[in-house]
């Protein structure tokens, strides 16, 4: 059972976010090689909400060369968009750097989950090239 798996099983976010991680937990089967590995993410309420305003789901990177947490992405989901962007890996819940905004209009769930795990895969590895080209450097 993966993560996703895990927390639908033990739903704790209200019913109206259940088929964004639903999606995710289906997606496990053609996961981007790229993007953190499914049992690598978490999911709470969104910042600043409630608690049943939206979801937060974010995945800390590990540095290639010093196996040390050396990113923290995260995606908030609300009503009105989903925003992507760097989190402060010791708190992940107290401030989302936004990157890119992605209104929700007539977006599915589907859409949104399938927009945030491209997001996921994309930045993850840009990060990781940077790392290495980092550690290359003289």
């Amino acid at each position: 059972m993966n993560t996703f798996e895990e927390l639908l099983a033990d739903w704790e976010f209200g019913d109206e976010w259940r088929p964004l991680v639903e999606r995710l937990a289906e997606r496990v089967a053609d996961w981007p090689s790229t993007a953190p590995d499914p049992d690598d993410f978490y999911v709470s309420h969104a910042i600043g909400s409630s608690g049943s305003d939206g979801l937060l789901v974010w995945a800390d990177l590990l540095h290639p060369a010093r196996n040390v947490i050396g990113a923290c992405l995260g995606a908030q989901v609300d009503r009105t968009e989903l925003r992507c962007g760097a989190l402060n890996p010791h708190n992940p819940g107290d401030h989302l750097e936004v990157w890119l905004i992605t209104p929700r209009d007539r977006r599915s769930f589907v859409e949104l989950a399938d927009g945030l795990l491209d997001w996921f895969a994309c930045e993850a590895q840009r990060w990781q090239e940077q790392a290495i080209m980092a550690e290359l450097r003289p």
